[in-house]
């Protein structure tokens, strides 16, 4: 189940500034063949401190100074009035889907039936829905790694 408070109106903003519900809902009903990568305890395990952008990521290509850029300058932290960011760490949550197509065995799956989701993007199990295949899990150090290797080519 999600982790979103039925009775909040902080939900209801969350649900429609940031999800598509009913593209979410169609997704996992339509019956077509996909991975789901959940950003949620999965996805959500893809953390950098500064300490790894200044080693690993800064100065290694533009690629690399404008993600430390981004790190440095989280328009998220200055809209949810973090003032000291030097001891967070920040979710890359777009590095899973890549990682996964490099090597699957950094972002194990499993096939099972497709849940659905309600309009309070609560999961509804139903064992006669068609097959995906989910993550459950993440290797971070490899993605990691290979993530950095890559960078460090582009000095």
């Amino acid at each position: 189940r999600s982790t979103l408070d039925r009775s909040s109106a902080a939900s209801d903003v969350y649900k429609r500034q940031v999800q598509d519900v009913l593209a979410s809902q169609l997704l996992f009903e339509c019956g077509v063949a996909h991975v789901y990568l959940p950003g949620f305890n999965v996805g959500a395990q893809l953390t950098l401190s500064l300490p790894d952008m200044k080693e690993f990521v800064k100065g290694r290509g533009e690629i690399g100074d404008y993600l430390y850029f981004l790190y440095t300058n989280n328009p998220l932290h200055k809209q949810r009035g973090v003032l000291d960011q030097s001891w967070r760490t920040w979710v890359i949550w777009d590095v899973i889907n890549i990682a996964w197509l490099i090597n699957p065995n950094w972002v194990p799956t499993k096939i099972i039936n497709s849940s659905s989701l309600d309009n309070e993007l609560y999961w509804i199990k139903n064992d006669n829905n068609h097959l995906i295949r989910e993550a459950f899990g993440v290797n971070r150090d490899e993605i990691f790694n290979d993530f950095f290797k890559k960078l460090n080519n582009l000095k």
